[in-house]
């Protein structure tokens, strides 16, 4: 004779168990993210054709030059030009703020780069403008900015 067996679940129990598996699932998810590789994230991983490539800003109802000289695989160089006396006492960050950027980048090979806090609306400008100027550069179509 088969007895039979009643199992009492509490509901606050279904539910503990509920929240950390959702919560197991968030954190494998968040993982696999963090490991899997991104189009577009490393500008070494393309191919550029050789040369230097403008693109603007404007600011203070006049352009400003954002040039990025690259090789084959590589960023070479970065400069902010065209900018007018009265451009850099209204925006007095840009310049600081691009020869630390172009530093990084040209390190990194990347735009992906960390922003100075200081200066974060003014970094998001300027890396937007260098991301501009790469997609010039690239060969292939696939290219997006970070």
């Amino acid at each position: 004779m088969v007895k039979s067996r009643f199992v009492v679940l509490q509901m606050k129990d279904i539910v503990r168990t509920g929240i950390f598996i959702a919560i197991g699932l968030a954190l494998l998810i968040a993982l696999i993210w963090a490991i899997m590789p991104r189009s577009g994230e490393d500008a070494a991983a393309h191919n550029f054709i050789p040369g230097t490539y403008t693109s603007y800003i404007i600011l203070h109802n006049r352009p400003v030059s954002v040039s990025v000289t690259v090789d084959e695989d590589s960023i070479i160089d970065i400069v902010l030009s065209d900018m007018a006396e009265t451009q850099e006492v209204f925006y007095p960050l840009f310049r600081p703020t691009m020869v630390t950027l172009s530093q990084q980048v040209i390190e990194m090979q990347s735009t992906n780069i960390e922003a100075p806090m200081e200066a974060a609306m003014t970094s998001r400008i300027l890396l937007d403008a260098i991301d501009n100027a790469l997609m010039q550069a690239t060969l292939e179509t696939d290219f997006t900015p970070q």
